[in-house]
């Protein structure tokens, strides 16, 4: 897997209408998914890897200040148990002036920590069995052809 600490930007698509269009049938999508690594440095888990991907629709972003969008979907293994968004207490990207920082989300075992000011501080931290770590995470875009995999 890549790693991805450099800033990346994304910026919403110049529209046409300067309305916002509520007929959510006819409006388009803008799918962004992210492949992310898990690798523990701290703790019990020391030396393991994990892998997962989150999706998110981006025609939300503004591209201004501080930005958190509720994702879509996620997937990951983490020790043994497959874990979807309905498995998190909370999940969302988080922008800064529409660079991406990462995500924060959080379920009862671990908890994935954006960056503040770049994405080389995101991070991921657990607690099985009251025995803590932490770790980084590395994120790689996902180009996705199907504008329509939009998951509820």
């Amino acid at each position: 897997m890549t790693k991805m600490y450099t800033n990346q930007k994304l910026m919403p698509a110049p529209t046409a209408f300067p309305t916002i269009n509520t007929n959510t049938s006819n409006a388009k999508t803008n799918i962004i998914k992210y492949d992310f690594e898990v690798s523990p440095n701290l703790g019990e888990l020391k030396e393991k890897s994990y892998y997962g991907s989150f999706s998110f629709n981006s025609s939300e972003l503004t591209g201004k200040t501080i930005e958190f969008i509720k994702v879509d979907s996620f997937d990951c293994i983490f020790l043994g148990v497959e874990y979807s968004k309905t498995d998190l207490l909370f999940a969302e990207v988080v922008f800064r002036d529409g660079n991406f920082l990462g995500l924060t989300a959080s379920g009862a075992d671990f908890s994935f920590i954006c960056g503040f000011f770049e994405l080389s501080e995101a991070s991921f931290a657990y607690n099985i069995n009251s025995c803590f770590g932490a770790g980084n995470l590395t994120f790689s875009l996902r180009k996705v052809t199907d504008d329509k995999a939009l998951v509820n």
